[in-house]
C-alpha cells in the first residue's frame, strides 16, 4: 500500500502504541497522514513523528475533532477576546464508564505499552486538548493518579490541579470507572462572565453587560451515550478534520491540527503522570525542555 503512487494519504487508527512506527513508515514513503489520538504515547515517539514529517515534507493531522465544534470555537473567542474579563478558572470534568470487558477483551487497552495511559491518555485527551486550546498554555500541574476499579496497568481515575500561564487555575478530572458514565463538562469562569458546556451544548452563557446571543439555546447531553458507549460518538468533527487535511495539501499549508498541535495534549498528560508518580508539581516548560 505505501508503495502505491495512487495513494496520497493514510489514516492510522491502530492501538496507540503503534502510531509512531506506522507514521514514520508512511511519511518515509511520502504519504500524508491522519493519525488518531493520541498522536503518540512517549516523548521519543512524538519526536520521531515530528522529525520524519519535516524531513519528508508531508502533512500530518492529529485527530482532535472537538476543535471544529462551533460551540467550542465560540467559547474560545469569548475567552481570548477578554469578554469574560480576567480568567479565573478553567475546568474540565470527564466522568466516563468503560466496563471491565472493554479493557479485558481488547488485548491492548489499559496497557502501558500500547495504550500509554488510561482515563486521560485514551478517553480524556480530547477534553485536555480543549483546555489549552481555549485557556492557553498550562504553566504547571499537580496531580493524583490512581487505579481504583479496573484491573489495568494504568490509571482509571485522575485529578490534576493546573495553573495556566495567564495565572488562572483549574481542575482536570478524568475517570472511566463511574457508572453509568456522564457527558464531559467544561467550565470557564472570568471576572466578568461564565460559560459552561456539556459536550457540544451550552448550559450557561453569562457575560456582564451582554445579552445572551439569540441563537444560543441551553441544552443537555445527558442522553449522550458516548459517555459509556464509544461507538456512538459523532463523526462530524472527523469529517471536518479530514477535509482540512485535504485542503492543506491542495493549498500547501499546515493542517489546522498538525504534529506540533498534536503533541501538546500528550505532553500535558505525560506531565500529569509524572506528577502523579512523584507527588510533586511539574513545571511544563521544564518538562517539555527535556525532549
Amino acid at each position: 500500500m505505501l508503495a502505491d503512487e495512487n495513494i496520497d494519504a493514510v489514516s492510522i487508527c491502530t492501538p496507540s502504541g503503534f502510531h509512531s512506527d506506522l507514521a514514520v513508515k508512511a511519511a518515509t514513503h511520502g504519504k500524508h497522514i491522519v493519525v488518531e489520538k493520541p498522536m503518540a504515547i512517549t516523548h521519543d515517539q512524538l519526536n520521531a513523528i515530528i522529525d520524519v514529517c519535516e524531513e519528508h515534507h508531508v502533512k500530518l493531522s492529529s485527530v482532535a475533532q472537538l476543535r471544529f465544534s462551533d460551540t467550542i470555537n465560540r467559547t474560545k473567542e469569548a475567552v481570548q477576546s477578554g469578554r469574560l474579563g480576567r480568567m479565573v478558572c478553567g475546568d474540565c470534568y470527564m466522568k466516563f464508564y468503560r466496563s471491565p470487558e472493554y479493557y479485558g477483551g481488547s488485548g491492548w487497552r489499559g496497557t502501558k505499552k500500547l495504550d500509554g495511559g488510561g482515563a486521560l491518555m485514551n478517553q480524556g485527551i480530547h477534553g485536555i486538548d480543549i483546555m489549552e486550546y481555549i485557556m492557553g498554555p498550562v504553566k504547571s500541574v499537580y496531580a493524583l493518579t490512581k487505579t481504583l476499579a479496573r484491573n489495568i496497568e494504568v490509571e482509571d481515575t485522575a485529578v490534576a490541579v493546573v495553573e495556566y500561564e495567564s495565572g488562572a487555575i483549574g481542575v482536570i478530572e478524568g475517570t472511566t470507572s463511574v457508572y453509568p458514565g456522564y457527558p464531559k463538562k467544561f467550565e470557564f469562569h472570568g471576572s466578568k462572565g461564565t460559560i459552561k458546556l456539556e459536550e457540544h451544548a451550552f448550559t450557561e452563557w453569562s457575560i456582564e453587560g451582554e445579552e445572551k446571543p439569540a441563537d444560543i439555546t441551553y441544552g443537555s447531553c445527558s442522553d449522550d451515550t458516548s459517555a459509556s458507549r464509544p461507538d456512538s460518538i459523532s463523526c462530524e468533527g472527523h469529517i471536518a478534520q479530514i477535509g482540512d487535511l485535504i485542503d492543506s495539501i491542495v493549498e500547501n499549508r499546515r493542517p489546522f491540527i498538525d504534529q506540533y498541535e498534536g503533541r501538546k495534549p500528550v505532553d500535558l498528560i505525560l506531565a500529569i503522570y509524572e506528577s502523579g508518580m512523584t507527588g510533586k508539581p511539574v513545571d511544563l516548560k521544564e518538562f517539555r525542555s527535556r525532549r
